[in-house]
């Protein structure tokens, strides 16, 4: 049983006082499952208030528990390429930003993701990709998990190609991570058309020579096949 099934939201649900994350996965699996707690208690009027009083203590000690694995003493510096120079604690620096609206497909749709990232090894990567883009959505998000999974599958492969003399598998290897390499890139260029509506622009240039050796250049613009002058 997995992190993400350890914490099932219900009313018996007792966590020790002391209880912290101590990794990722629990630490996200705390913090959504309190925002369901607390969707539920919202979302159902019929309970009693002991009840409901009971459902909120326990979503506060759930994301108190996540805090103290999410939220960092200290930020640490950043170095080359905008990487952290150490992480302090052992901690992670990504947090997932609040929604200010959050019903149960949305949670259980992200509890999904985060469980998908982290069975492949990428779940801070995933995070850290989503975060980069600006990720706003669903969409966003899975395109920046699929980059992440991409990047570091990509890589082990050139690192064990490194690693083998026998030429037949290291060209196999390499040209698998090059092919992984291409899907993590074109990655960016799908988010870039979801935002904008796959709307392109394409430039065209007509040379004339004229009397006397004199180039005249004429710009046309082509945007979704109406041409502009």
């Amino acid at each position: 049983m997995n992190a993400f099934q350890n914490y099932i939201w219900t009313h018996e649900m007792i966590i020790p006082a002391n209880k912290k994350a101590t990794n990722m996965d629990e630490a996200q699996a705390m913090s959504l499952t309190a925002e369901q707690i607390r969707h539920n208690v919202a979302d159902q009027e019929g309970r009693s208030t002991e009840h409901n009083e009971a459902s909120l203590i326990i979503a506060d000690d759930l994301a108190n528990a996540a805090d103290s694995y999410l939220i960092l003493d200290d930020i640490p510096a950043l170095g080359v390429g905008g990487e952290f120079v150490q992480v302090i604690g052992n901690k992670s620096s990504v947090i997932c930003p609040a929604r200010n609206k959050v019903d149960r497909v949305n949670t259980e749709a992200s509890m999904d993701r985060l469980e998908l990232a982290s069975k492949n090894g990428v779940l801070s990567m995933a995070l850290d990709t989503a975060e980069a883009i600006g990720a706003s959505n669903a969409v966003e998000q899975m395109i920046a998990h699929q980059m992440a999974v991409a990047h570091r599958t990509s890589l082990d492969l050139m690192a064990e190609a490194g690693n083998t003399r026998d030429p037949i598998e290291k060209c196999r290897l390499i040209n698998t991570a090059s092919k992984l390499m291409d899907v993590c890139q074109k990655g960016l260029t799908t988010v870039h058309k979801v935002r904008n509506g796959g709307q392109q622009t394409v430039t065209v240039q007509h040379v004339q020579i004229g009397n006397g050796g004199q180039a005249v250049v004429n710009g046309t613009t082509n945007i979704r096949g109406a041409d502009k002058k």
